[in-house]
């Protein structure tokens, strides 16, 4: 211990002696250890803690497969089923979709996106409120109690914090609940939900078989692993099957592992960041590498008389070491301070595109983490310094001049110029990985989704059930609406739909009369009601027939009413839709899968093995599930017909300029018809494909910047390599100019080798990113891992950066003063 504290007292004294040196090396570590540690905030956040429930490796996901491949939401009674007859789940729960409700009472008049959910939910998934209680057994019964349990944020927002909010009332949609419980701040599950009320488990709430609409958790019991799970459901999946063959026909199911289900999406593009930061975090090692051997060229004399004094090469070894972990471990404390404003600034972010159900936050550890990092980067980046400093010739480097001192060997040069090459690979393969994503994003922004997205604003309109209890009075409120946004100045089209491009809808399987084909067997069909103007609004070409008309909603309008009437009978008797036919309009896709080479005009499809729907138009593609999908076959039907069922209507108005100064007039107009309705979340077109790009852009800007590190780190390596080198041989180009040589030949002289030096860590770079831009296929759009365009404009501008790095010091040799540097020893 005495040794070291005598170490460190001597590294810092020199420290304090070169304090340009000092700085450099510590601010090049911090912006490498900074990037890391950020970024494996975010990992442990993600990925390494487990989620915050009670034994959250029991908690599962609950899937219901079907003909076409991937995991798909629950059908009520299917569920039930599932719930009573297994014989591996300690308990499982139901939820329904998130849907936006208005809510009032207790601040100002809002939207909130709430979840309605069976009554053991909380305690199936283990946690606790911070505030009051969640919801206990019973109140999932019909006509249980209107209880609501609220999110800590929505808390802060609506009610002010107000810690004697339990037993306080709130209106959703109209209907009075009573706030009973307000959970935690970490807890974020299901993602952005706001509000949980109680979901009526009534075998009549939760409707037919074959209506998958609902998701469900569930609990292993202890020693039970989720193979044996899914074998036991699947058992009862099948059983089921043979039961009940018309609406559960190839119906199996899925168990997934919660943590697994939250960090699926997540998992690749997080781990390839953080093998971007390490590579950012090598580079700064290599640079502050070269400034130690540098600094070792002046000190060979001092070291040379320590181990005249008797310090043997271990001891010399040692106080280097020192010296060097003394730098990272500085450099990591600025580090970490760069890494904690970073993550906050990650928090501010409002929709991060991450499923954060532990906060993002610089923890116990992070810390350790960060102190590993500097300790192992100390001595990664002085080691090579060391060994190279430690081996001295004793008489010799007593003996030599100060000129003789300044290098270090042929072996040292040879080091020095390695570590450059090295850097220069590495930033190439960094920014081809940036240039790709940057691609991506470019091609995704200017993605053509089948719909024009210019001067369009939506938003959405939910009308309270208790107040519009009927499809005739929400048809008439969604009417005298339409008819008054359609004479607004500037509107050139208003419509209402279920659903808008590319944010996803619903979906489900048809038959067509006279045909066997086993395509369609497996093929899902994105269903999506719309109004009148929908598709002038977005921009949609008719191909063939017509669009709807009035007598097509009104038709809609009869079949939505007949659906309703008989779903709500307590003995269903499906027989009774038997004849009912509705008008739909198809995409291209879709006509061309069901009828190729064929006019589908006039033809009919069945849905849900009774309902027909005739087709009268034929529409462009649309991307409906995301700018990376492709278009899947689509059908339209006039929007009265989901007036009867759960959706909320969403408005998206075209206009002549810009789309937000609509707002206004439209929130004018429902608050004319209805005062107390929101407005709820207006946005542009423009906004929307942000939205769906939101993980790509994230992962561009955060891979550009480290990028950017890098690229500045090797320019930085390779202009003190080049000035090393023009000080090392300022005494050889005083000689070349007294002996005639001209400046063209100096700046070939200098420039020549640092030309060298990019041109092989050009070509090392480059073998590198082919190899390593595979692991990116999935992050990528439009574009390949091995675009040529990208590695051909990479290549060019790092090898102009880096030669612009080397002019200075080429400039510098050209003005050498031959005098002076004869004399210079």
């Amino acid at each position: 211990m005495e040794a070291l504290f005598q170490d460190l007292g001597y590294a810092i004294r020199g420290l304090r002696k070169h304090p340009t040196f000092a700085i450099v090396a510590m601010v090049t570590i911090a912006l490498g250890i900074g990037a890391n540690t950020a970024i494996f905030s975010v990992i442990n956040s993600v990925l390494l803690l487990p989620p915050p429930f009670n034994e959250p490796d029991r908690l599962v996901r609950l899937y219901q497969t079907e003909a076409a491949p991937g995991n798909y939401p629950f059908s009520g009674p299917d569920y039930l089923d599932w719930q009573a007859q297994n014989r591996t789940l300690e308990g499982m729960a139901l939820s329904a979709w998130f849907r936006r409700a208005n809510v009032s009472g207790g601040g100002q008049p809002e939207s909130a996106l709430t979840d309605a959910a069976e009554d053991n939910f909380f305690s199936v998934l283990g946690v606790r409120p911070m505030l009051g209680r969640t919801f206990v057994r019973g109140e999932s019964k019909a006509g249980g109690s209107r209880v609501a349990v609220l999110s800590y944020g929505f808390w802060q927002r609506h009610f002010g914090g107000d810690r004697t909010v339990v037993g306080k009332s709130i209106d959703l949609d109209s209907v009075r609940y009573t706030v009973v419980g307000v959970m935690p701040p970490w807890f974020n599950y299901p993602k952005g939900i706001e509000i949980w009320t109680p979901l009526d488990m009534s075998p009549q709430n939760l409707g037919t078989r074959g209506s998958h609409s609902y998701m469900a958790i569930g609990r292993l019991r202890p020693g039970v692993t989720v193979s044996q799970a899914r074998a036991d459901l699947s058992v009862i999946a099948k059983r089921l099957e043979n039961q009940f063959p018309g609406t559960n026909e190839k119906v199996g199911a899925a168990v997934v592992s919660m943590r697994d289900q939250l960090t699926r999406s997540s998992r690749e593009p997080l781990l390839i960041l953080l093998g971007a930061v390490a590579l950012v975090l090598l580079v700064a090692c290599a640079n502050v590498a070269n400034l130690l051997l540098i600094r070792a060229g002046g000190r060979r004399r001092e070291l040379a008389i320590r181990t005249a004094l008797g310090a043997g090469r271990g001891r010399v070894v040692r106080q280097l070491l020192t010296e060097s972990v003394l730098l990272a471990l500085a450099g990591g404390a600025i580090g970490l301070a760069a890494a904690w404003w970073g993550v906050r600034l990650l928090r501010s972010v409002k929709s991060l595109p991450l499923p954060l159900v532990n906060p993002i936050q610089v923890d116990l550890s992070v810390l350790l983490f960060t102190g590993a990092a500097a300790v192992v980067t100390g001595l990664l980046f002085g080691i090579l310094p060391a060994l190279q400093a430690s081996a001295t010739r004793v008489s010799e480097d007593l003996k030599s001049t100060s000129h003789a001192t300044l290098g270090t060997g042929r072996r040292a040069r040879r080091t020095r110029d390695a570590i450059a090459v090295a850097e220069i690979a590495v930033s190439l393969a960094l920014l081809v990985g940036a240039g790709l994503l940057l691609r991506s994003f470019d091609r995704m922004r200017h993605a053509e989704i089948g719909a024009d997205t210019n001067n369009v604003v939506t938003m959405g309109i939910n009308l309270p059930p208790a107040r519009y209890a009927t499809a005739v009075s929400r048809r008439a409120f969604f009417d005298r609406l339409l008819e008054r946004v359609r004479s607004s100045p500037g509107v050139r089209a208003a419509s209402l739909s279920t659903r808008i491009p590319p944010e996803g809808g619903s979906n489900g399987y048809i038959t067509v009369p006279g045909q066997d084909d086993a395509r369609l067997k497996n093929q899902l069909f994105e269903w999506n009601y719309v109004s009148l103007d929908y598709f002038r609004a977005f921009g949609i070409p008719t191909l063939q027939g017509r669009k709807f008309s009035t007598r097509d909603e009104d038709q809609a309008a009869a079949v939505a009413q007949k659906i309703g009437e008989v779903f709500s009978s307590p003995s269903p008797r499906f027989d009774a839709l038997r004849g009912l036919s509705s008008p739909v309009v198809i995409s291209r896709q879709m006509a061309r899968l069901v009828w190729p080479k064929q006019d589908p005009i006039g033809r009919t499809f069945v849905m849900g093995g009774v309902i027909s729907a005739q087709v009268v138009g034929v529409v462009g593609d649309v991307k409906s599930h995301g700018i990376r999908a492709e278009a899947a076959p689509q059908a339209y039907f006039p929007f009265p017909g989901a007036l009867d069922g759960p959706f909320p209507g969403t408005l998206s108005v075209r206009s002549d300029a810009d789309p937000l100064k609509l707002v206004a007039s439209i929130r004018a107009h429902v608050n004319a018809l209805d005062p107390t309705l929101a407005v709820v979340n207006p946005r542009t077109m423009d906004d929307v494909i942000a939205d769906g790009m939101a993980d790509t852009t994230l992962q561009t800007w955060l891979l550009g910047t480290f990028a950017g590190l890098a690229v500045v780190l090797a320019a930085v390596g390779l202009y003190s390599v080049m000035a090393f080198l023009v000080a090392e041989r300022r005494h050889e180009l005083g000689v070349r100019i007294a002996l005639g040589a001209g400046h063209p030949d100096l700046l070939r002289l200098v420039l020549g080798h640092a030309a060298k030096l990019v041109a092989v860590g050009l070509l090392a770079g480059l073998c590198a990113a082919f190899w390593l831009t595979r692991l990116m296929r999935g992050l990528l759009f439009g574009v390949e891992p091995n675009d040529l365009a990208t590695f051909a404009g990479v290549s060019c501008l790092l090898a102009l950066v880096a030669l612009v790095a080397c002019a200075i010091p080429a400039v510098r040799a050209v003005r050498v003063d031959p005098i002076v540097a004869l004399r210079y020893e």
